[in-house]
């Protein structure tokens, strides 16, 4: 399919981007929630086969536009969260909720570091939204004096109460992001289709050279934007 490119030049976009192009502007400012033709329909529409219309609504649902519901069809997404990891989290606590799923180890991924034990599995929801599963992992001692603390806290409040019940200090942190994929146990958590995008960040945090505790997160990838600003002074 050839078009022209706003300076009026011909250039080739796929099949795929086109359907993409053309729904993400026929959609955008609909209300959440609003339902899609049937990829069945979409091909017809397109004069395509279904994969090429499934190509497009996948990459759509990458970028936060819409979603998939399983045996439902695709519908408009809500605009996406943005979230800068380096700061704490500034939501009004009246439109958050921390869930926790479990603080059983049984059945959970093995800590990342083998200093480490499982402290607990969580939910977090941003306006009766879910948004992110976290698996929180300490240092054994450290989840030992947590027993009995409030675990819906944001996680900058319980490593605080580490620090003062254990006179332990965290000096830094280091974050990594990948690009990650739902598998089948984690489906579930998330409340997604099992092989959906997701964005894994992991949160090492230490004492000088020594790791004390991980939490490792996993965004649903069709509703977070990361957002990290940056200042420069002269």
């Amino acid at each position: 399919m050839n078009s022209l490119d706003p300076a009026g030049r011909t250039s080739h976009i796929w099949p795929s981007m086109r359907i993409a192009e053309e729904l993400a502007r026929e959609y955008s400012g609909r209300p959440a929630d609003t339902p899609l033709p049937s990829e069945r329909l979409l091909a017809t529409r397109f004069g395509v086969q279904r994969p090429t219309v499934r190509v497009a609504l996948e990459y759509l649902a990458q970028r936060g536009t819409i979603y998939r519901r399983e045996r439902s069809g695709w519908f408009v997404n809500r605009p996406r969260v943005r979230y800068n990891p380096l700061l704490p989290p500034t939501v009004p606590s009246d439109r958050r909720r921390v869930e926790v799923v479990t603080t059983d180890p049984a059945g959970q991924p093995r800590p990342p570091y083998p200093n480490l034990g499982f402290l607990a599995l969580r939910r977090y929801f941003l306006d009766e939204r879910l948004i992110v599963a976290e698996h929180l992992y300490l240092r054994p001692d450290l989840v030992a004096s947590l027993h009995g603390t409030d675990l819906t806290v944001p996680v900058i409040d319980y490593l605080a109460d580490v620090s003062r019940r254990c006179g332990v200090e965290i000096t830094h942190d280091r974050l990594d992001l990948v690009p990650a994929v739902v598998g089948s146990e984690l489906a579930a958590i998330l409340e997604m289709s099992s092989r959906s995008p997701m964005l894994e960040i992991t949160r090492v945090h230490y004492s000088g050279k020594e790791v004390l505790g991980v939490d490792l997160e996993h965004w649903r990838s069709d509703v977070v934007t990361v957002t990290i600003d940056t200042r420069y002074t002269s």
